[in-house]
């Protein structure tokens, strides 16, 4: 079994993008886990601590905002890098992530899987 250095938790309801940002971060050395719902997402964390989460808003069930609020509401989590990538690109809602203290929040047609993936290694510092 392959050895990881970092572990991203991606929270992506599309799954097209769940297998994209998958294989490209794999393929970087680094480790993923993925949920396609907020509710699923905080279950992982009650057993794994990702070195970042990605992120998307618009999620089936709870939304990306409340899934970021319960992880800064925890104490175990609330320290956790989160990345945001999103189709809403409303100002209230780059705002909102903003005062949850997320370490950037990307409109996903400005950026390619390459892009967020080149991010995410600069974040983890590989």
């Amino acid at each position: 079994m392959k050895q990881y250095k970092y572990t991203v938790l991606i929270v992506e309801d599309e799954a097209s993008l769940q297998e994209a940002a998958r294989l490209k971060l794999e393929k970087e050395g680094v480790e993923t886990i993925v949920a396609g719902s907020g509710e699923d997402g905080l279950k992982i964390l009650q057993s794994r601590k990702p070195d970042l989460i990605w992120l998307d808003i618009l999620l089936p069930g709870m939304n990306g905002l409340e899934f970021l609020r319960r992880v800064r509401e925890n104490p175990e989590t609330k320290d956790l890098p989160v990345l945001i990538l999103s189709v809403s690109s409303g100002q209230e809602k780059v705002k909102q992530a903003f005062a949850m203290n997320v370490i950037d929040y990307l409109v996903k047609s400005e950026y390619t899987i390459e892009n967020v993936v080149k991010k995410v290694k600069n974040i983890l510092k590989i």
